[in-house]
């Protein structure tokens, strides 16, 4: 009696994390952890209970963890060196900020991201319990695409939010709502992309371009994944994020080169025996016909998203408005694009790094060495001075591949990449799986790695949790599939 009841908690615990995972600053997290401004998701609580409740009696009790954890383990092993040794360093102050407060913050961080992955990839290895998390995705998935499109309406029915909406939005977020722009349940727009990309759109696109869904009603005979995909893509848009429009271009990208070799394959094996003849003679002709098509509608997509967004976003209304002619002309069209400051950072933190290139200055400290590497132009542009002379934070990198350079060197920047490696190679060979469900895994974890890598260059936290998430689920994916069916490598 005792243990089922354990196990309906265990189950009940599960289901609450993944359906509040669209919440990111929830207030009473926020007000507990002292930050107004950074991830204070309450699924990190519901994760707390999970860890001690079942994740460690499960290791205690002869449980394992999975072997693609491994280098992520031996990453978080030399970064807690790598801060260790920044204690031999000379940091120099930053108006009160603590520097051993930072690094316990960037270590808890780097924590809190690590359990996401170690939770998920040891607790959904089970078919039954992977199936149950989709189904609670799509679920949750489909409330928050509601409210993106309530935000929506609002907004460009009344060109502002009415004070229910702002009621309400106060309840789960410590942030504002954002004037054309949705943010779900996110603490910001970007944010919301983030979540889209690195877990809901990977699923919804891997699942509907593999024809297979984890529910069984149709509509209009169209799946559930189906429906998701669209609202999510509109969603994604409704941003007006522009480093997430580029992940899920980069998705559809390998999709379609994906469905190019497919097209050659199909025209070489339905051919005629004439046909398939004069295929295989000109089979360099018709592979680079097929492929300069393929070039050409992407060419086309990207064009139509810029001017799309150049006549809806204010921010990219100069975006074919180049001036060669000027000094520093690429953060000046950076700028006029309302993204040099970015720029900045990024060119702050591989200063940083160029300066301690292999162990770099230890976790949450980049941000001490930042005000000394900002360059001329960088103090030029409102937003720096702003942070640097009105408010007592630290400035950001704002890139999670620069900061792994700037905070552990070249050693954590490629423990951390052959962890994403390993399991680039898992999604690979469980896109071979003759099982759909796998299938469909496989793809996801391939889309989730290629959104990563565009969103780096936008996100820098550990805690935002999709990106771990999505990855445990791969993982577990993974690990089960090997033992069930069979993986064509």
């Amino acid at each position: 009696m005792e243990n089922k009841i354990y196990l309906q908690a265990q189950r009940y615990c599960w289901a609450l994390l993944v359906l509040i995972l669209p919440i990111t600053s929830f207030p009473p997290v926020a007000k507990m952890i002292g930050s107004g401004t950074t991830v204070a998701a309450p699924s990190a609580l519901v994760l707390l209970i999970l860890v001690i409740g079942w994740l460690l009696p499960y290791l205690i009790n002869g449980g394992s963890l999975p072997q693609q954890s491994l280098p992520l383990i031996v990453f978080a092993v030399a970064a807690l060196a790598m801060t260790a040794l920044s204690f031999f360093l000379h940091i120099p102050p930053y108006k009160e900020n603590s520097t051993l407060r930072n690094q316990m913050e960037a270590l808890l961080t780097l924590g809190i991201g690590i359990s996401f992955f170690l939770l998920t990839a040891s607790w959904a290895q089970q078919e039954e319990r992977t199936v149950f998390t989709l189904r609670l995705l799509n679920w949750s998935g489909l409330v928050m695409l509601l409210w993106c499109l309530v935000q929506a309406a609002a907004w460009y029915s009344l060109n502002r939010y009415p004070l229910w909406l702002r009621t309400i939005h106060e309840w789960y977020s410590v942030g504002p709502l954002f004037r054309q722009r949705v943010s779900g349940f996110a603490l910001e727009p970007s944010w919301l992309a983030h979540q889209l990309n690195m877990l809901y759109l990977p699923l919804w696109l891997s699942f509907s371009a593999r024809r297979y869904s984890v529910h069984k009603f149709r509509l209009l005979g169209l799946s559930f994944e189906n429906v998701l995909l669209i609202g999510g893509a509109l969603a994604l848009f409704l941003t007006l994020s522009r480093v997430g429009l580029l992940a899920f271009l980069l998705m559809l990208t390998y999709l379609l080169f994906r469905a190019g070799i497919h097209l050659k394959n199909w025209f070489t094996k339905r051919a005629s025996d004439k046909w398939s003849l004069l295929a295989k003679r000109s089979s360099l002709p018709i592979t680079a016909l097929i492929y300069a098509l393929l070039i050409l509608i992407l060419i086309a997509a990207t064009l139509g998203m810029a001017y799309g967004l150049s006549r809806f976003d204010p921010r990219m209304a100069k975006l074919f408005q180049i001036d060669l002619a000027r000094d520093n002309a690429l953060l000046y069209y950076a700028n006029q694009l309302t993204f040099a400051s970015r720029l900045v950072y990024w060119q702050a933190g591989w200063q940083i790094f160029s300066e301690h290139p292999w162990t770099g200055v230890g976790l949450g400290n980049a941000g001490f060495f930042m005000t000394q590497k900002i360059s001329g132009y960088g103090w030029s542009l409102m937003e720096i001075r702003e942070l640097v002379y009105r408010t007592p934070s630290l400035l950001n990198i704002k890139s999670l591949w620069v900061r792994l350079l700037a905070e552990t060197g070249m050693i954590g920047f490629i423990l951390f990449v052959s962890w994403l490696y390993v399991l680039w190679r898992c999604a690979t060979n469980l896109n071979q799986h003759t099982y759909p469900l796998y299938r469909g895994m496989g793809l996801f974890g391939i889309f989730v790695l290629l959104g990563l890598l565009i969103e780096g260059f936008s996100v820098d936290s550990f805690a935002m949790p999709y990106a771990w998430f999505s990855l445990g689920l791969l993982t577990a994916a993974h690990e089960r599939g090997w033992s069930f069916g069979r993986l064509e490598v």
